[in-house]
């Protein structure tokens, strides 16, 4: 009895790790994405568009990476010389028939300096 115990620790240690290691994953990949994006579309987009064209793009990258989001989720504020982009996620824990029951909150805040043209 004492070793199915330990056994069970084990198996509830590795998925907390393995849990862990892929929210740290998923914050990796959406902090690249928002990168890859404002650095690519910021300085070619007109001013009134910028916010739209950007959220809407890292909106599409995240959820092609395979991390759940909507467009809700993403609010990127133009304020002339700098953007701020806004991004929340929640990472599942513990889910059970499609349905995630758990959930790690995450985000990513930052803001970025556009150069004039």
């Amino acid at each position: 009895m004492k070793a199915l115990f330990w056994v069970l620790v084990a198996i509830l240690c590795v998925y907390i790790f393995y849990t862990g290691a892929m929210a740290v994953w998923s914050y990796l990949e959406v902090t690249s994405l928002v990168e890859d994006v404002v650095n690519e579309r910021a300085s070619r987009s007109g001013r009134d568009e910028r916010a739209t064209r950007i959220r809407d793009e890292i909106a599409k990258k995240v959820a092609d990476s395979g991390i759940k989001i909507d467009d809700r989720s993403v609010t990127v504020s133009d304020t002339g010389p700098t953007l701020d982009v806004r991004v929340r996620w929640n990472w599942p824990v513990v889910s059970y028939q499609g349905e995630d029951w758990v959930s790690l909150p995450l985000k990513h805040e930052r803001t970025f300096n556009i150069p004039a043209r």
